[in-house]
């Protein structure tokens, strides 16, 4: 069996840039890296969300020409700004092709300590590797990056003839984003009566397959521009295609009618977007696979 007090046979450092809460639609994988040492097997990281309190990180065998079953002891492990690892745990395993490990982290050290664990948004994982009954090659290096797609916006959008809106009224606006894909967000206001009231409800869609996360607020301008009746939402999907609360007609008509301007209701709207890995390579071998 590898001795794991001796340098790994190989490591792999992937940092990921804009690794804000990990704001990304779906896995965030890395890109593919080849271990000549472990019988020219490939390999990917990948982590995913959970919920709130943990994340899993996995390590993937790929569909590669290294033989069937492969025996390794590996270690994944977050590092701090300094370099140093959070948590240090070694597994031992069996790999087909397209077999994977997966291990659960608690998300706590993104709250407390930010700085520390992603500086300058960057989440930075190593995953290091032996062999078990191979010989112990020389250490390889292998550095790796990948680039979240992360957008803040504001814009400003009106809803005409307010009063005279009526059940079943959608109303669309169509905002495009600067980063990721070319897409669109289509962010569509619609009537709906409940209980004799009529509610204003909200929903957001992409024209396309591609998925986004997103967290935004909402508010109704005065005349003087200041916010009121903010509404906000946080960890949000394209996929859904449920509409949300926004308001009441009413709330504005007889409640609060100098936020109406010529029967225009002004809203502004704050939007958080992330799209998932944008850039996704493989940056540099200390040696590189033959």
């Amino acid at each position: 069996m590898a001795d794991v007090d001796t340098p790994a046979a190989f490591t792999f450092l992937w940092a990921i840039e804009n690794c804000l809460k990990l704001f990304a639609p779906e896995s965030i994988e890395s890109p593919v890296f080849e271990v000549e040492s472990l019988e020219s097997t490939a390999w990917h990281l990948a982590i995913n969300e959970k919920d709130e309190k943990f994340l899993s990180f996995g390590i993937y065998r790929e569909q590669d020409s290294g033989p069937g079953i492969i025996e390794v002891v590996f270690q994944l492990a977050l590092l701090t700004s300094k370099g140093t690892v959070v948590k240090k745990k070694n597994h031992r395993s069996q790999f087909v092709k397209g077999g994977h490990f997966e291990i659960a982290e608690s998300t706590e050290y993104f709250k407390s300590e930010r700085v520390e664990y992603v500086p300058n948004d960057t989440l930075t994982l190593r995953c290091q590797m032996w062999g078990v009954g191979l010989d112990t090659p020389r250490p390889n290096l292998c550095f790796a990056g990948t680039r979240l797609g992360f957008e803040r916006r504001t814009f400003f959008c009106n809803i005409r003839n307010f009063s005279t809106l009526s059940q079943g009224q959608v109303l669309e606006y169509h905002f495009i984003p600067t980063a990721g894909e070319q897409l669109t967000l289509v962010i569509a206001f619609c009537v709906m009566q409940r209980d004799g009231k009529e509610d204003i409800l909200i929903k957001f869609s992409v024209d396309s397959k591609k998925l986004l996360r997103f967290n935004y607020e909402i508010s109704v301008l005065d005349a003087n521009g200041r916010k009121c009746i903010p509404k906000r939402s946080y960890n949000l999907f394209t996929s859904s295609d449920i509409y949300m609360y926004f308001l009441q007609k009413n709330e504005v008509i007889d409640k609060n009618p100098s936020l109406l301007h010529n029967d225009v209701l002004c809203l502004r709207c704050e939007l958080e977007i992330g799209y998932g890995a944008i850039w996704n390579e493989i940056v540099y071998y200390l040696y590189q696979p033959s």
